[in-house]
């Protein structure tokens, strides 16, 4: 590794990783962190590792907290979104789900319905009791 010095940025603050719980953004000696624990912090969506080279700014200036805000709210709307989509998809199945229960207590019923049309339509008809004087 040719870094100097490596920034960890967090979209979830306080998140552990490699043992520390991290903030939103945090600067390090390239010696800090081994090569492994560089890979796990970049195969983890949560984490953005930087690396910085001699003379490279490890200021956070306005701009630079409004890009990795920016970052971190893109972040929490696609997951947002994510969820949002299951949710929806969770309720229109079980909403066909249901629907598909009810038409079938519907058809049972029609069945038994026909059933009792029927066997009233082949019924003698009986005669009409006399009325009283």
């Amino acid at each position: 590794m040719s870094a100097k010095k490596f920034q960890i940025i967090c979209t979830s603050p306080g998140m552990r990783r490699n043992g520390i719980a991290h903030p939103a953004t945090a600067f390090y000696d390239a010696g800090r962190w081994s090569e492994a624990e560089i890979k796990a912090f970049n195969a983890d969506p949560n984490f953005t590792v930087r690396e910085l080279e001699d003379g490279e700014s490890t200021t956070t200036e306005a701009d630079f907290e409004a890009r990795v805000k920016a970052e971190v709210d893109s972040r929490l709307q696609a997951k947002a979104e994510d969820l949002q989509k299951a949710f929806d998809q969770a309720v229109s199945d079980k909403a066909a789900e249901k629907a598909t229960e009810l038409q079938a207590k519907i058809d049972d019923l029609q069945a038994k319905l026909d059933a009792a049309t029927k066997a009233a339509a082949e019924k003698p008809a009986t005669e009409k009791p006399a009325a009283k004087k």
